[in-house]
């Protein structure tokens, strides 16, 4: 299986930076050693709702949303996550912009 990794996009879909992850570990948690760091004021704690990301392609099905992630979205669409709460599945490779 290939290395899990984030590519970090921008609004048109080009590639900004590519960013090695440790599998099961939380996008925030990449993020926030690299380049591309998440906005948060609760430093990945699912307070704040900041973190969001809107993840444009995932080599691998991304895991179901939790109850707090959810109520923290509200009515956004489903590709828009929130980066504390979203893992990243071994091996995989995920597209993602920060933001909505």
């Amino acid at each position: 299986m290939g290395h899990t990794r984030i590519e970090v996009v921008d609004d048109q879909d080009r590639l900004l930076g590519e960013v090695a992850a440790s599998p099961r570990e939380s996008v925030y948690e990449a993020l926030a050693r690299s380049a591309f760091p998440p906005n948060s004021t609760c430093r990945g704690s699912t307070i704040c709702g900041l973190c969001r990301v809107t993840v444009r392609e995932s080599s691998a099905p991304l895991p179901e949303i939790f109850p707090d992630e959810r109520a923290l979205l509200g009515d956004t669409p489903p590709q828009v996550r929130l980066a504390c709460r979203l893992e990243l599945p071994r091996g995989a490779v995920l597209r993602l912009r920060l933001g909505e």
